[in-house]
């Protein structure tokens, strides 16, 4: 970008340096940011109406797990009743867990989740 300055009489071109945002710089201060933040365990209960395809595809969809991670999961849900689903920052673990009980009762489930600072 370049502007006139003229101070004292004197005229001179100057330019000005603009360094852009990028994504990476974004990202890179967003991981920064939440690496000090505290981390919170999603626990995923069990309820005798959910279906375990449902639970199964919230854990691909919603907390991007494996099919593999995504199944085992259900599986303790179902055999213990409850399931660690994920560590993570407090904002994003309300995020994921509102997304997921938002799919849940659109389809007519009571999955519910909870959330717990981790150790």
């Amino acid at each position: 970008m370049k502007h006139e300055m003229i101070w004292s009489g004197c005229r001179s071109v100057s330019q000005t340096a603009v360094t852009p945002d990028t994504d990476t710089d974004k990202e890179q201060d967003t991981h920064q940011e939440e690496a000090l933040e505290p981390l919170w365990k999603v626990i995923a209960h069990d309820d005798p109406i959910t279906t375990m395809e449902f639970v199964v595809r919230i854990m691909v969809q919603v907390f991007k797990k494996p099919l593999i991670f995504a199944e085992a999961i259900m599986w303790q849900v179902h055999n213990e009743g409850l399931s660690v689903v994920d560590t993570l920052p407090k904002a994003e673990a309300e995020r994921r867990v509102k997304i997921a009980t938002m799919a849940a009762r659109l389809e007519g489930f009571p999955f519910r989740f909870t959330l717990e600072p981790a150790d």
